[in-house]
């Protein structure tokens, strides 16, 4: 495994980056080729923030991404926590994709219709704004789209370890996003034509 570390707000000794190629090595063992990996190590400085070691890991695997964030009182803690979580969704992705030629089960036929779901949650907005909240964005991303299935979109999701996932649907080129519902299944957001 290539694994590239930076450090923020922390000196990262040998000892550490040793410790870290160690944990991510377990990673390794559910693939023949070599996995790229990037790690980021930091630190924050606000004194308030009692979990303030955080430890983040990207993995490219075919075109996906696999990536994963902990933070604790301490950076070994955190480097143990993220990379079970990045072994776990390893493994995850390699059954998913390995499995019976790729084929996974199609959560999202079993998923009911969520237009009620979103038609209350207008109304809980709405009576929010009218109570002249001013909600402040703290943090903007920005990322390519890719055209594909629904279906697609869900182990894109799941890898990344979100809670929902923006993408182009293939079937009718529109935007697109899924989301997990709070009953285990999938739910899927579409504009109305």
């Amino acid at each position: 495994m290539q694994v590239t570390v930076t450090g923020r707000n922390i000196e990262l000794t040998p000892a550490l980056k040793e410790y870290l190629v160690e944990k991510l090595q377990r990673a390794q063992k559910h693939f023949d080729h070599r996995l790229d990996c990037t790690a980021l190590l930091s630190v924050a400085k606000n004194p308030s923030i009692a979990k303030s070691q955080k430890a983040e890991i990207t993995i490219k695997v075919n075109g996906n991404v696999i990536r994963g964030e902990e933070s604790t009182e301490n950076m070994y803690a955190s480097i143990d926590l993220v990379a079970d979580k990045i072994e776990r969704q390893l493994r995850k992705y390699k059954t998913r994709h390995y499995s019976k030629g790729g084929k996974s089960k199609d959560r999202l036929d079993e998923a009911p219709d969520v237009s009620a779901e979103l038609d209350s949650d207008l109304e809980v907005n709405r009576d929010l704004a009218l109570e002249d909240i001013k909600p402040k964005i703290v943090r903007s991303k920005r990322f390519p789209l890719k055209p594909m299935l629904p279906e697609e979109a869900c182990k894109h999701m799941d890898l990344l370890g979100h809670d929902f996932f923006m993408f182009i649907n293939s079937e009718t080129s529109q935007v697109n996003t899924v989301y997990h519902r709070r009953d285990g299944n999938y739910g899927l957001i579409e504009p109305e034509a």
